[in-house]
């Protein structure tokens, strides 16, 4: 980010330097740049003038692009760039289209020029674009230009120039868009990554199959949000410049949706957690989440009550903690239970009883802000924050064989409809391969048998 911006800084500068104000004609703010003495010859000129508008403002917008161009047109001279081949493909149709506009604005029928009325119109459209055509790209540009002549002509393009640089989209997309200065930032620096990886120059050489491989790359070089954030940036520009004229088709319209998910996260340092298992091992609530996957709030709020039996298994009720009701005034979608491995058993011991307030939390300080505190201080001390800790319990989980059912309930997912008869916790026990608990309506169980209850504890 920061060294983009001293790059757009630095080109702003250069382009300010070859602004100058001249009475004309036209009188107003032209792009003067002398040419360098070697390329006097090849570019059959000393010095580049090209106006650009009668007010600063305009000039400066057009100015970026007008300076893009010119630079790339002394580094094509200089030889240190080369014109790809779907460059030459695209600027010759234009070029087609544009001859065949004059034509029709004339009242003329669009004739086929012969061949040296050709080179030259190849010749003066390249260089007017800031593109030099070599001699070996003169057959490609010369079968583009007749495939053009020979479709149907359609209405006459809009009058004035079409941007074809990253400078020129940004600026007409300004134009269309009030754009904070980081989003221009962002969509430009996207947009020329796409350009440097497809090996094209112009933003309207990207097709559909370079368009489907950059999906592809972003997807798997980057997380699945940074991922989503840029595709949604650089499809943005080209839906823009759709729209605006820039573009006859949109490569990105047409790609298949893609069935997005996110990488498998990453296990924690092992050597980090058994050191964290060390420092907190008086410690309820870490060991609440650690080995269960509760949310801070849920431990925080835990009340003897809720630590019960059923069918002599040492279970742990889990509810809202704002609902103060005895269980079976709770909704279904708000109560879930937990069998409790053996590393927690002492701690089911000295907590269990049927007091209704809670353990840790008082009227001072409630279990939102006992949880938050509690969050903090792990986070800052450790740097393994509350929710990494669940997430590494999910992953143990799923490498056990929990489906995503099991693990939303295991993790306090929300019922999708209020289960009074316990036909899910049969389809868990299904699942399981074990018999039906007497009290199954509500009862939900860790992947794997009542009577082995160890991978908890993993």
């Amino acid at each position: 980010m920061f060294w983009d911006c001293v790059e757009s800084a630095f080109t702003d500068k250069a382009m300010e330097h070859h602004l100058v104000q001249q009475q004309g004609p036209p009188q107003g703010w032209w792009y003067v740049r002398p040419v360098p003495h070697g390329l006097h010859q090849d570019l059959g000129r000393r010095c580049i003038r090209r106006f650009l508008a009668v007010e600063r403002s305009a000039a400066q917008l057009r100015g970026a692009e007008v300076h893009e161009e010119v630079q790339r047109l002394l580094q094509l001279s200089s030889g240190s760039l080369q014109l790809r081949g779907r460059e030459v493909r695209l600027v010759a149709g234009d070029c087609a289209r544009h001859w065949q506009s004059h034509a029709l604005a004339a009242g003329a029928t669009p004739v086929l020029p012969d061949e040296a009325d050709l080179v030259e119109l190849l010749i003066n459209g390249f260089r007017s674009r800031g593109l030099v055509l070599e001699e070996a790209q003169f057959l490609e540009a010369r079968e583009a230009f007749l495939a053009q002549c020979e479709q149907p002509t359609g209405s006459p393009p809009p009058p004035g120039r079409r941007a074809t640089t990253v400078a020129g989209w940004m600026a007409r997309r300004q134009q269309q868009r009030s754009l904070s200065a980081s989003t221009r930032s962002a969509c430009q620096r996207e947009l020329q990554r796409l350009l440097q990886f497809s090996a094209v120059s112009l933003p309207q050489a990207i097709s559909e199959g370079a368009a489907w491989r950059w999906r592809n790359h972003v997807l798997s070089s980057v997380s699945l949000p940074t991922a989503r954030r840029r595709l949604s940036l650089i499809e943005a520009v080209y839906r823009d410049a759709c729209s605006s004229g820039l573009l006859q088709h949109n490569p990105f319209s047409g790609l298949p949706p893609l069935q997005l998910s996110p990488l498998p996260p990453k296990p924690l340092d092992q050597e980090r957690l058994e050191e964290l298992d060390r420092s907190r091992s008086a410690d309820p609530i870490y060991w609440l989440v650690r080995l269960l996957g509760l949310r801070p709030v849920e431990a925080a709020a835990l009340r003897p009550i809720d630590f019960a039996r059923v069918e002599e298994h040492r279970v742990l009720w889990i509810r809202s903690w704002h609902l103060r009701e005895v269980t079976h005034h709770c909704p279904a979608s708000s109560v879930r239970c937990l069998p409790l491995p053996n590393a927690l058993l002492d701690l089911w011991e000295s907590c269990s009883g049927n007091s209704l307030e809670p353990l840790w939390s008082t009227a001072e300080l409630v279990p939102t802000r006992l949880a938050r505190r509690w969050g903090d201080q792990l986070r800052r001390r450790s740097g393994i924050s509350a929710t990494a800790l669940r997430a590494e319990r999910r992953r143990i989980w799923r490498e056990a064989g929990a489906d995503q059912v099991v693990l939303k309930h295991l993790l306090g997912g929300s019922f999708d409809q209020p289960d009074p008869v316990g036909a899910r916790a049969l389809e868990l026990m299904a699942w399981m391969n074990t018999p039906p608990l007497a009290l199954a309506p509500r009862m939900l169980h860790c992947p794997t048998e009542p009577t082995n209850l160890s991978v908890c504890a993993r």
